[in-house]
């Protein structure tokens, strides 16, 4: 088959997909020109009729744009230029997307509507900011289980308990999400119901950190509006889930954030071991020589003590080792049974991602005192039942806030802990090793010298080596046992209350469930017992 024939087979198996503006719509076109259009379930139901339009429209011309480069692209792989193929550019037209449509001017609604409508726009740039929060943990607070080391009934335990308590927070990020969404829901209804007309509201997402911030854009419900019309079942929205199932959220970090950037720069501790044999010899018929042994290499520390020491002294270590071994002693090794699962840990990947953290709890803290204040407002311009009842919800929310603060903070300060405990640990065998390894190198020293000695199978040269060796394992046994047991106590789960009692909700550091009213808790979603105060200001 020459050239030009498998450049029309390849333009014939082109399949261009487009998706619409808010991913209600995709256009699928197949090598064989057919049209595969799927919808997603409610667009019918929360869209108008021109938004309906304009979502179809979009898919379209994005299926057209798609194909367009495709083809392109076949023009340069085949004959080195697109010449005669331009890009294709869609023209808009009056209704043709997001761009075209129009925010409500809500300065023409009456003061109290506009009260509501801004406490609920407020509360759903809340549910798409908890989204995000719910995101941002699972990202930043996935601290990788290769971080904290392999030291025996620690590491293992460290990392399964902080993978509950991060599983915990991120449901209590959804649960903010749904009940921030359900204020925002029914209160954008009831202004609409009011004021008998649409209301299409821009959003502009003004309370986040910087940390947060490149998270942002995934929140689920994230766009420029919030629209809603009279009789319907509240906001008129994109899809919460607007990725297809294997689609991976992209998270772009801007240059300046170094911390939040070090996630994803993080080298982890690693070890690389060869085996070869011992061989015990001479090379000039005198002095006994060792050759061969245990090699490892040590890559990716953490650049502290420990690291230093074990660079420093590793053939020392590793060739008393090769000598234990080979007398099998059955002696705890200092290097490869001891120091070594401490020095696999990372704790500066520890602290930076558990202090990252902070960042989740701040962002409960701002929204909720941001929500407390035009709580305050909102009461100015509307009493009535549902009214009353919907500040005790609020209320209730508002302290439910103030509990994930607490939460996420807990969770921070617990990982850094655990670091910083990590840390002192290391440290502490670094202190042993080198207040010792002057003894492990002379007791090596004599060793040999006897080996070489006249004799050496008389004098029991290998009793003095291994009492140095042993003091030294001793040492370093007893600051691991200090150290692990005060690393035990932390981020406990509470396992055997747990077993004992039932789960209330203020229990330990499980999730933590919403306030749920017993009596009246959906009264506040009745807009016909919403009443404008007569005494409410004019503006």
């Amino acid at each position: 088959m020459g050239k030009l024939e498998r450049y029309f087979d390849d333009v014939g198996r082109i399949r261009a997909e487009g998706v619409s503006t808010n991913g209600w719509v995709t256009v699928v076109r197949g090598h064989d020109g057919d049209l595969k259009v799927d919808i997603r379930p409610g667009m019918l139901r929360r869209c108008t009729p021109d938004q309906v339009a304009s979502e179809i429209r979009a898919a379209l011309l994005a299926a057209v744009a798609d194909h367009r480069r495709q083809y392109r692209q076949l023009r340069v792989d085949y004959f080195g230029s697109p010449v005669g193929v331009e890009p294709f550019t869609p023209v808009e037209t009056p209704h043709g997307g997001e761009a075209s449509i129009m925010t409500t001017d809500t300065s023409a609604l009456r003061v109290e509507s506009r009260a509501l409508v801004a406490f609920g726009k407020e509360r759903y740039e809340d549910a798409v900011t908890y989204s995000a929060v719910r995101r941002y943990l699972g990202d930043v607070g996935g601290i990788p289980a290769a971080a904290w080391g392999t030291l025996e009934g620690i590491s293992d335990k460290l990392n399964r308990d902080w993978a509950t308590a991060l599983g915990s927070r991120m449901s209590e990020a959804a649960i903010a999400r749904n009940e921030m969404e359900r204020i925002a829901d029914g209160l954008m209804q009831i202004a609409a119901d009011y004021e008998g007309t649409d209301l299409d509201v821009a959003t502009d997402f003004d309370v986040f950190n910087r940390d947060l911030g490149p998270y942002l854009p995934l929140g689920d419900g994230y766009g420029g509006s919030v629209r809603v019309r009279p009789g319907g079942a509240g906001i008129l929205s994109q899809p919460h889930d607007r990725r297809l199932p294997d689609d991976q959220p992209v998270v772009v970090i801007p240059e300046g954030n170094d911390r939040l950037g070090a996630t994803r720069n993080e080298r982890l501790p690693r070890t690389r071991e060869v085996e070869e044999p011992i061989t015990i010899g001479s090379s000039d018929g005198n002095n006994l020589g060792f050759t061969g042994g245990r090699t490892t290499h040590y890559e990716n520390g953490e650049g502290d003590q420990l690291d230093t020491f074990i660079h420093e002294h590793r053939d020392t270590l590793l060739q008393l080792e090769a000598i234990l071994i080979e007398l099998g002693t059955g002696q705890r090794l200092p290097l490869s049974d001891l120091m070594v699962h401490a020095w696999r840990s990372a704790p500066k990947v520890i602290w930076n991602r558990a202090d990252l953290l902070h960042s989740a709890a701040g962002t409960y803290a701002e929204l909720r005192a941001e929500m407390d204040g035009e709580l305050k407002n909102l009461k100015l311009y509307w009493d009535g039942s549902a009214a009353q009842a919907f500040g005790q919800y609020a209320d209730r929310a508002s302290a439910y806030l103030v509990q994930l603060e607490t939460q996420a903070r807990w969770l921070a300060e617990e990982g850094k802990k655990a670091a910083s405990m990590l840390e002192g640990l290391r440290n502490a065998y670094a202190g042993l090793g080198y207040q010792h390894i002057g003894k492990l190198i002379d007791a090596l020293k004599s060793y040999i010298e006897a080996v070489n000695g006249l004799f050496s199978s008389c004098s029991n040269p290998e009793a003095a080596l291994v009492k140095a060796v042993t003091t030294f394992v001793n040492f370093l046994l007893d600051a691991e046992r200090r150290h692990v047991e005060a690393m035990s106590d932390l981020i406990k789960i509470d396992e055997q209350e747990r077993k004992e009692r039932p789960d209330l909700g203020t229990r330990g550091h499980n999730t933590t469930p919403f306030p749920q009213a017993e009596v009246g808790g959906n009264a506040w979603l009745d807009g016909g017992k919403w009443s404008p105060r007569p005494d409410r200001p004019s503006a």
